[in-house]
């Protein structure tokens, strides 16, 4: 995505990826494409668009955890009847 690769390019390869990436933000080639099949919007700077977290983060609220279970509110549990040897 963008201008961030791991492999080593020439001067020539670059300059050409550059001219693409301006050529996508004046609107003249299509827009990329991300994983999703949603359009990456070329304004955004690479960094961003590159990002780990974005995929995970995206839909955090979506599943709730647990709203459909009641439980009882004021329940007492187990309470020690003596002082237990080691407690303190």
């Amino acid at each position: 995505m963008a201008t961030s690769s791991v492999t080593f390019k020439s001067r020539k390869e670059h300059r050409k990826q550059i001219e693409f990436e301006k050529a996508r933000k004046a609107g003249l080639a299509s827009a990329e494409v991300d994983g999703d099949g949603n359009v990456i919007n070329p304004h955004i700077p690479g960094y961003v668009t590159v990002a780990l977290g974005l995929a995970n983060q995206r839909n955090w609220k979506s599943a709730p955890n647990c709203t459909d279970k009641w439980y009882d509110r004021g329940a007492t549990t187990f309470q020690a009847d003596g002082y237990r040897n080691g407690a303190c």
